[in-house]
Order: structure tokens, then C-alpha cells, then sequence
């Protein structure tokens, strides 16, 4: 149950945390968040435009969007930032991570 626990916890706590750096990254440095948002459109243009059958890439067309690209960037750079720190405190205090 405590791992249950645990790694939903994380999935939340990196959700939170990506939006905040969505944000940070919005505010402080524009530019950079232009540049994120002008490579998510590319990745959707690459994306769309392979030779998916029409069956599945309508759903692709219609359900990805550039905004839940970059979101999932940052929730995944989050999800790194987070297995890092969990790694280091785990080693710090000496305690193993059950598989």
C-alpha cells in the first residue's frame, strides 16, 4: 500500500511541480518558453505527418495540441528532478528502494 502511495504521490507532486515550472519559465523567461512551444508545433507537424493510416491519425490531428506537449515536457523534466532527488535521499540515508 505504501508504494501505491508513494508513487502516486509522485505522479501528483510532478503534475504540481511541472505547472509551476511551466510557469516560472513563462514568466522569467519568455523567450525560452517561445522557443519550447515553436518546437512542440514541429514536433506536432512531424507527428501528423507520418504515414499513419487516416484511422489514427484523425485522433492524432485532433487530440494533440502544442499546449499538452509542452506540459508533458515539463511534468516529465519533473518526474527526472524528482528520481534524482529520491535517489540521493535514499542513498544519503541509507535506505534501499524495494523493487
Amino acid at each position: 500500500m505504501q508504494r501505491i502511495l508513494l508513487s502516486t504521490g509522485n505522479i501528483i507532486v510532478s503534475l504540481v511541480l511541472g505547472a509551476v515550472a511551466l510557469a516560472f519559465v513563462g514568466i522569467n523567461y519568455p523567450e525560452t518558453l517561445d522557443q519550447i512551444i515553436n518546437l512542440a508545433t514541429s514536433a506536432k507537424s512531424y507527428i501528423v505527418s507520418t504515414n499513419l493510416p487516416p484511422k489514427y491519425n484523425v485522433w492524432v490531428r485532433l487530440l494533440l495540441e502544442e499546449k499538452q506537449l509542452v506540459f508533458m515536457f515539463f511534468t516529465v523534466l519533473m518526474r527526472i528532478v524528482l528520481a534524482i532527488l529520491q535517489s540521493i535521499v535514499f542513498g544519503f540515508f541509507g535506505r534501499e528502494r524495494t523493487a
